[in-house]
C-alpha cells in the first residue's frame, strides 16, 4: 500500500507541475495542488477508528461519524467552528460541491468543533449560514485525539478537511482553505 500511496502522490505532483502558471501564481497553484495530498494513510485499522469518531447530531443524538457515510460515495468532512472566518468564506463553495455531487459520487458532512455544550448555538448558526450540507457537533478533545491517531500530526485548526473514499477509509486530510476543483480532481484521479 505504501507504493500505491507514493505513486498517487507522484502523479498528483506531476500533474500539478504541468498545470502551474507563471510568476507569482506558481507558488499559489503549487500550494493548493499539494495541499490535498499531504498524507495517504497506511493503516486500515486506524482508518476504521477515525470513521467511528463519536459525534452528536444537531438534535442531540450520539452517533458515530460513519453513520453519515453512504456506500459507494466519497465523503468530505469539513471541520469548522462558529467563530472561524475562513470557514464562513468556504461555505458557499463547499455547499456548491455538495449540491453538485450529492446525488452521484460524493457528499459533504460538516463537523462543528464548538462542542456539545454549544449545540443550540451551532443549530442557530447553521440555520443562518449558506450551508447545504448536514452538520454535526464533536468535542474538540475527542477530535484532537482521533486526528493525531489518524494522521500522526497535531490538529492545527479550522477549517480542516478529511477525505474518506467510498469504502469509508480516510485517505487524505487538508488543513486550511481548499479549492473544490482540487477535490474534484483528487476524486477523479482516485476513482477506479
Amino acid at each position: 500500500m505504501c507504493d500505491d500511496a507514493e505513486l498517487k502522490l507522484k502523479r498528483v505532483l506531476e500533474m500539478t507541475r504541468k498545470n502551474l502558471l507563471v510568476g507569482e501564481n506558481v507558488m499559489i497553484t503549487l500550494r493548493h495542488g499539494l495541499m490535498f495530498v499531504l498524507l495517504v494513510l497506511l493503516s486500515s485499522q486506524t482508518l476504521a477508528r477515525g470513521s467511528d469518531l463519536p459525534v452528536r447530531t444537531l438534535s442531540g443524538d450520539s452517533v458515530p461519524l460513519s453513520s453519515y457515510f453512504e456506500p459507494g460515495k466519497w465523503t468530505m468532512v469539513m471541520l469548522w467552528t462558529t467563530y472561524c472566518g475562513t470557514c464562513r468564506s468556504q461555505y458557499p463553495s463547499v455547499s456548491a460541491f455538495h449540491d453538485k455531487h450529492k446525488s452521484s459520487d460524493a457528499k459533504v458532512i460538516g463537523l462543528s468543533l464548538d462542542g456539545y455544550s454549544e449545540i443550540e448555538k451551532v443549530r442557530s448558526y447553521v440555520a443562518e449560514k449558506p450551508m447545504s450540507f448536514v452538520s454535526a457537533v464533536v468535542e474538540v478533545a475527542a477530535l484532537q485525539d482521533a486526528y493525531l491517531a489518524l494522521t500522526e500530526e497535531s490538529f492545527t485548526g479550522t477549517p480542516t478537511y478529511l477525505m474518506f473514499n467510498p469504502d469509508g477509509d480516510l485517505i487524505a486530510h487538508v488543513p486550511g482553505k481548499l479549492r473544490m476543483a482540487e477535490v474534484e480532481r483528487f476524486i477523479a484521479e482516485n476513482t477506479e
